[in-house]
């Protein structure tokens, strides 16, 4: 299986197609819209032509990176298109990231493991807290 990784912003449509696909839930199109206009960077992978992932980076557009939307769609997971994107995020930080930059992400559960093979850590650590978040 051949995988072309591109940089570009998704549309709407595609957005919200990956997400259902992971059963993740849908926030209305205008806070999507939005969403996708203040998107840093983004990376998608196709499989013949066909959209199947995406990842991307939110942020203050200085030294705070937050990963976002890795996604991959269920029929296409175990085959390292996650690692991909993730490999050209990691690329895309490390030649824009300043010194003392906080790079995050949240992952979903039981994919730790995924995002340690790219240096994260589990919190809590001697140094840092738990990480924390509000569900609306």
């Amino acid at each position: 299986m051949e995988v072309e990784i591109r940089n570009e912003i998704v549309n709407v449509k595609s957005f919200k197609e990956l997400r259902k696909s992971v059963g993740w839930p849908l926030p209305p199109d205008s806070s999507i819209r939005k969403s996708i206009r203040n998107t840093d960077y983004c990376v998608t992978a196709y499989v013949d032509s066909d959209l199947v992932g995406m990842g991307r980076i939110i942020g203050d557009k200085s030294f705070i990176f937050f990963i976002a939307d890795i996604i991959v769609k269920p029929a296409f997971q175990g085959n390292k298109i996650g690692a991909k994107i993730m490999h050209s995020i990691m690329v895309y930080i490390k030649r824009n990231a300043p010194e003392n930059s906080y790079i995050t992400l949240m992952a979903a559960k039981g994919k730790e493991e995924f995002y340690e093979k790219f240096g994260f850590f589990k919190r809590p650590t001697e140094k840092f807290g738990y990480g924390m978040m509000i569900e609306l």
